[in-house]
């Protein structure tokens, strides 16, 4: 038994970093021209959509389910479960996601769709950072994961999170503030890095 526990932890933690790697690669594909007219075309199209007011606030609301609040909802829900080793796993992936998302921000120094285009729908705040990877797209993906694991979820359990994370990915190109690829990139991420951590709950 401790054996197979080894393994799946191993398994996690591997799966987890290529996973991290990937994601935070696919920036360099908006470092082409092609890649950067395909994102720019593909955020265009969905950021000139029609314009739908009740849609407009379901996407504003969703889009804080990636916010510091869910992970501060998360680790309380830890806490309150009864699961501190559980709470601290949530913590420090949290943490260091953050970190790192701030970081590769830095240093791939794109600026947002708004601030690049002309003609852009922004619905809500204009952050002031930087737009690559979605920091949103990351947390949420990280979440879906780290509960996924740590509450034991079955699979429409686990479908439904990744739905929901799912559903912030998509809010941030609907707000206007983020290109495809920063949510593709986020997404990826934080899965891996999310997986990185659950191999701690093996």
């Amino acid at each position: 038994m401790t054996y197979m526990r080894d393994l799946l932890a191993t398994g996690l933690a591997q799966a987890g970093l290529l996973l991290s790697v990937v994601g935070l690669w696919l920036g360099s594909l908006t470092w082409t021209q092609t890649g950067r007219s395909f994102d720019r075309r593909a955020f265009r199209a969905i950021n000139h959509l029609p314009e739908l007011p009740v849609l407009d606030w379901a996407m504003w609301s969703i889009t804080h389910l990636g916010s510091a609040w869910a992970g501060i909802a998360a680790l309380t829900l830890a806490i309150v479960a009864g699961r501190p080793r559980f709470g601290l796993v949530i913590a420090a992936s949290l943490l260091t996601v953050g970190t790192i998302t701030g970081v590769a921000k830095v240093l791939t120094q794109r600026r947002r769709p708004y601030v690049e285009l002309v003609g852009v729908r922004v619905i809500g705040l204009r952050p002031v950072d930087l737009s690559y990877p979605s920091g949103h797209t990351t947390v949420a993906f990280n979440l879906a994961t780290l509960l996924a694991f740590g509450l034991t979820l079955s699979w429409p359990g686990c479908v439904g999170l990744y739905l929901l994370a799912a559903a912030v990915g998509y809010s941030r190109l609907h707000l206007g503030v983020h290109y495809p690829s920063d949510v593709l990139a986020g997404a990826v991420f934080g899965t891996g890095w999310g997986l990185l951590w659950a191999s701690f709950l093996a």
